[in-house]
């Protein structure tokens, strides 16, 4: 069974410089109502023999993209500094509960199920677009509180590690209470990547993977420079190994297939899911399975980002985004002498994926993929 309903897509609007959250069922485009009709639908396909070649038109397009639950605008001096908008989502406060961190550490979170929008406690740090964010449940006072661990990939000596605590309750009845005994923004030591030792430029490693291990530990990486780990009730990291993790951006666990899951790293040329095993004793992790969940597109498509969304029971949706970049020419000569101009294509597709545990072992079972293409509102994020 499905946990989640709907994913949120996040998109960036050029000219009015507002990013508008879409709510996607899930239901409706992206999986078959069973995984015997996913499986029926795959046998189809393939008895189809339909050729690997022009498969992005075969994807059935978004015509209209839902109408947005709510948009986020940031001040004229603030709209330009687009990496510089994070957006993330507090898991345990419903899967439409999205927190958007401005570059001016300014947040704010809105509930797409009451409609509502809560202020926050403003961030200590700023938020690439590219950061990764990771949530952890921990039991305090007889409640959950909800951590949110936040990783930026920025060129900050200080400041790339920071973690949101708040309850998974919500707000106090009485906002006049103090709020940072609800919620609060806690600055934490930065992973000690690459190590003093080494003598390698500390920005030139920026981590690059992580995932929670277990309760109380986080585990990060950068690929030239190594892995470590974080206890997170210590505040404090230890050197785990000069191996890297075997995915990018962040991990997700499922705890009915005892397995972690990521995505391949940026530059490589295979959509690929990819299970691993986690879990401390059996660091460095070892990928176990391998699936391709997308076809390569031609050169001139650049791949821009990959999300991988959590969904529940073993399904995931994961988004890859493309650029394409057209050269035109201009119906006039410019004095100048730039005579053409430049059209920016942007592509993405979802996919719904499901894995299973069967007497073969370990299986992914495709269900929809859906695209998306714009000039002047590319996709943003995938939460």
């Amino acid at each position: 069974m499905m946990n989640r309903k709907f994913v949120n897509m996040i998109v960036n609007d050029y000219q009015s410089r507002v990013y508008s959250v879409r709510r996607i069922s899930l239901k409706q485009h992206l999986f078959h109502p069973s995984t015997e009709d996913a499986q029926k639908a795959a046998a189809t396909a393939q008895a189809a023999g339909a050729s690997k070649k022009g498969w992005r038109s075969r994807i059935s397009s978004f015509k209209h993209l839902p109408k947005p639950n709510i948009k986020f605008s940031m001040p004229a001096k603030g709209a330009e500094l687009t990496t510089m908008h994070f957006f993330s989502l507090l898991k345990g406060q419903g899967e439409g509960s999205v927190m958007f961190v401005g570059p001016f550490y300014s947040t704010v979170m809105y509930d797409l199920d009451l409609e509502s929008v809560f202020p926050m406690p403003q961030a200590y740090f700023c938020k690439p677009s590219g950061s990764i964010s990771l949530s952890m449940t921990r039991r305090s006072s007889g409640q959950d509180e909800q951590q949110l661990y936040i990783m930026g990939n920025g060129d900050e000596e200080d400041g790339r590690f920071e973690v949101l605590n708040y309850s998974r309750t919500g707000f106090p009845e009485n906002l006049c209470v103090d709020m940072e005994q609800w919620w609060n923004w806690k600055p934490l030591p930065s992973p000690p990547i690459p190590p003093p030792d080494t003598g390698i430029d500390r920005k030139a490693c920026p981590p690059s993977s992580a995932a929670v291990v277990d309760d109380t530990t986080i585990c990060v990486s950068s690929v030239d420079a190594g892995a470590f780990a974080f206890d997170t009730v210590k505040t404090e990291w230890r050197r785990a190994g000069s191996w890297a993790l075997p995915f990018h951006g962040g991990a997700e666990h499922v705890p009915e297939l005892g397995l972690w899951f990521g995505l391949a790293a940026i530059d490589s040329p295979d959509h690929s899911l990819r299970a691993f095993d986690l879990s401390s004793s059996s660091w460095p992790p070892v990928v176990q399975q391998d699936w391709s969940y997308l076809d390569p597109l031609p050169d001139e498509w650049v791949l821009r980002q990959r999300h991988l969304v959590n969904l529940g029971s073993g399904k995931f949706c994961i988004a890859t985004s493309f650029e394409n970049v057209e050269s035109h020419a201009a119906a006039y000569s410019s004095a100048h002498g730039l005579d053409d101009y430049l059209v920016i294509n942007d592509l993405t597709v979802l996919t719904g994926v499901e894995l299973l545990r069967g007497d073969d072992g370990l299986q992914m079972i495709k269900h929809k993929s859906k695209r998306y293409t714009s000039q002047d509102t590319p996709f943003h994020c995938l939460l």
